[in-house]
């Protein structure tokens, strides 16, 4: 059984758990990383493999709610303004959206996967603003939020990202070459950082399983393999 979260969010905003199992062992996973490193492919074959196993799983992209997304699309666009105090609180928002839904899917599901959630904004949010891991950490307060078992993180060369992504008509205006090779560089470095235990505001993390994986030369089927493989080895 595999569901998009969208699909379970009624009108008031709680989730339809109806047709759901209950006291399922449920696993947070969090696919994170560089733009255009095969994030949605990597997510939709997670689900895909463990539905067929016949697991529950429920799939998820942050920022999970469509008016926040707008807001943000608004935030961020070519056109758009940079005020990054005010992109920062709509990412924060969006996290503590997310840790609600997890929170209420919590043993509804064998597995939770979801595309980027609040670790993107230490690598992310760091390319995107050129602050701090300590002054996003402020404003995000990720003690607050619902934890994930495990991150995958995903990075590729620059030149391949932008390949993959160029001809995308929703690209946002961080998404071009430049940007692509600092992004590509603080998603190898915050995944360092939280493995060396170097910054106090990386702590969060480090409770979780942390991997990474390079798709620069990778097929989507040589991703999915590889990550299955440090999965399989998390659960055992």
């Amino acid at each position: 059984m595999k569901v998009f979260l969208p699909d379970l969010v009624r009108e008031n905003g709680a989730l339809d758990l109806s047709n759901l199992p209950n006291e399922l062992p449920t696993k947070y996973i969090s696919v994170t990383g560089q733009d255009g490193s095969g994030k949605t492919n990597l997510r939709d074959g997670l689900a895909e493999y463990f539905s067929e196993k016949g697991k529950v799983v429920i799939t998820a992209k942050s920022p999970c709610d469509k008016y926040l997304v707008k807001l943000l699309n608004n935030a961020i666009s070519q056109n758009g303004y940079e005020d990054w105090y005010t992109e920062q609180m709509l990412f924060s928002f969006a996290d503590g959206l997310l840790s609600n839904y997890m929170i209420q899917l919590n043993g509804h599901c064998d597995y939770f996967i979801c595309q980027r959630g609040p670790i993107d904004q230490y690598a992310h949010g760091v390319t995107r603003s050129g602050k701090k891991y300590s002054e996003i950490y402020k404003i995000q307060r990720p003690e607050r939020l619902a934890k994930f078992d495990m991150y995958i993180h995903l990075n590729c060369s620059a030149d391949v990202a932008w390949g993959r992504i160029c001809e995308d008509e929703g690209k946002d205006r961080y998404e071009y070459p430049e940007y692509f090779v600092r992004q590509v560089k603080n998603t190898k470095k915050l995944y360092d950082d939280i493995i060396r235990g170097k910054h106090k505001e990386l702590n969060f993390l480090r409770s979780s399983v942390n991997t990474y994986i390079d798709t620069t030369n990778l097929t989507i089927t040589e991703v999915l393999k590889k990550a299955l493989k440090d999965v399989t080895a998390f659960l055992e």
